[in-house]
């Protein structure tokens, strides 16, 4: 089997793509991967604190041969997440027809390339699995039957995907928005929650006020209804809540006790079935640290628009959340 490559996207947190890296070094099939390292520049008017850290970074991932082969690709401005991560997983795909990536503040387990490469050989030929991913924070293994299952949701941390299932991906957030109100899809695409979380994301895409290639991708899965593995057990975990993260800033450490699994996941054929299990325990897990938060928000929002101009708000929420980049 040809191992996929590995695309990894880093910007301006150097410890946190070091632990990246080094977590990707230690797996047991790097020295036989190639890896894609897209660094991102800086934005106009950067900061001389930024300027250092991206710096930092640039010199963190030349530091030791991370993978079996190491290739940097360098940009001179700041082409932001969503840009970078469409353009370089398009351009992988196209070449290799399969692609593992990972940003830059995922702690990775040992066997996660062994369960990456095991499950894209296992599903290359079912056009029903939009993509594989490790980042299950939400379903405690009890939860499910055997070693992984299906769900809609597609993850966005440490995943990957097939040239023919990226081949959807759509750039246009108004139309994916209008294609799940005339399919009827958009209770599914929110889960059935009260609150339609996701739709308010693909809202905020439209208006500008986010910047998100994952909730496009998300909105793809619903839309062309498949489905992506996912470990029973995580085989990585968010650790990007920090001060200078772009989009979880000011948002709690839900992934603060979720441990990594560091034993061989055993991918086996199942029916490309979602998981009714998951879903529930989705809900469940955004009902607790999601819903809440944006609910609030949203009230605020809604009970400032009488006497301040949408514009302030709009400033003030990405002071407060985080920029577009």
């Amino acid at each position: 089997m040809k191992y996929a490559p590995i695309i990894l996207f880093v910007y301006n947190r150097p410890e946190l793509a070091r632990t990246t890296l080094e977590g990707l070094m230690a797996n047991h099939l790097a020295i036989e991967s190639e890896l894609f390292i897209y660094a991102d520049g800086p934005k106009e008017n950067a900061t001389p604190e930024v300027l250092r850290k991206i710096d930092e970074v640039r010199k963190i991932i030349r530091e030791k041969n991370w993978c079996g082969k190491v290739n940097i690709i360098e940009s001179d401005k700041n082409r932001g997440l969503a840009r970078s991560v469409i353009d370089g997983v398009t351009e992988m795909v196209k070449k290799f027809g399969k692609v593992i990536v990972v940003e830059d503040d995922v702690q990775l387990s040992t066997y996660f390339l062994n369960y990456m490469n095991d499950a894209l050989e296992e599903y290359k030929n079912d056009d029903n699995v939009l993509s594989i991913g490790s980042w299950n924070y939400f379903c405690a293994s009890e939860k499910n039957e055997g070693e992984t299952f299906f769900f809609r949701f597609p993850d966005t941390k440490g995943w990957a995907t097939y040239d023919r299932a990226w081949r959807y991906f759509e750039e246009d957030a108004g139309k994916l928005l209008s294609q799940l109100k005339e399919k009827k899809l958009l209770s599914i695409f929110d889960a059935d929650l009260s609150y339609p979380y996701f739709t308010k994301m693909l809202e905020d895409q439209i208006a500008g006020r986010i910047n998100s290639w994952a909730i496009r991708w998300t909105a793809v899965a619903v839309l062309q209804k498949k489905l992506t593995l996912l470990p029973s057990r995580s085989l990585s975990k968010d650790i990007g809540f920090c001060a200078d993260a772009t989009h979880d800033k000011y948002v709690h450490d839900y992934n603060k006790e979720l441990i990594v699994h560091n034993e061989k996941v055993n991918v086996s054929r199942q029916p490309v079935v979602e998981s009714l299990n998951a879903v529930e325990c989705w809900k469940q897990f955004y009902l607790t640290n999601f819903i809440p938060v944006r609910t609030l928000f949203g009230k605020v929002r809604e009970g400032l628009k009488s006497v301040v101009p949408d514009q302030l708000i709009d400033k003030y929420r990405k002071l407060r959340y985080g920029d577009k980049s």
